[in-house]
């Protein structure tokens, strides 16, 4: 697996373990504590910057899919003539 897709993994786990968080300070029957809901907004924060650095690394990863698509040169398959040397 590439460095890149590596990085785009983590980043993705570490979402969605602070999402996990999050969905179990709302379900907690001790409720919403003042240091419950900052904890809360902070972890959306963070989220929220996980979320432009995953965007961020997705566009590179992207760009060098292209760059070396491009760099590849493209096979263009060409028919043979049923009438060839090879086919008779």
């Amino acid at each position: 697996m590439p460095q890149g897709t590596g990085e785009i993994v983590a980043v993705r786990e570490q979402i969605m373990h602070l999402l996990h968080l999050q969905i179990e300070a709302l379900d907690s029957p001790l409720g919403l504590t003042d240091a419950r809901l900052t904890e809360c907004y902070e972890r959306q924060a963070r989220v929220q910057e996980l979320r432009e650095r995953l965007q961020a690394l997705s566009d590179t990863a992207e760009q060098e899919h292209s760059s070396c698509e491009a760099a590849s040169p493209s096979v263009q398959l060409v028919p043979a003539s049923l009438d060839t040397a090879a086919n008779v």
